[in-house]
């Protein structure tokens, strides 16, 4: 099986809502935390907003990264 063929295979377990939902909902919360954090002052919280808005970027280059193997 090609690289292209092996993109359309899908899995033989069923998986749970939660399963489907976990990282989605994490980074939802990263994402909240990140903005709010943002907006309570400077310093540590700023640095804490920048990490948990960045959670979801790393999460989509980590995907793309992993699925061009």
């Amino acid at each position: 099986m090609n690289k292209h063929e092996a993109r359309h295979v899908r899995t033989d377990h069923l998986q749970s809502a939660g399963e489907v939902f976990r990282i989605p909902v994490w980074l939802g919360v990263a994402s909240g935390v990140g903005l709010v954090s943002a907006l309570l002052g400077d310093g540590v919280w700023d640095a804490l907003s920048w990490l948990t808005i960045l959670a979801p970027v790393a999460a989509v280059a980590w995907a793309w990264r992993r699925r061009a193997r």
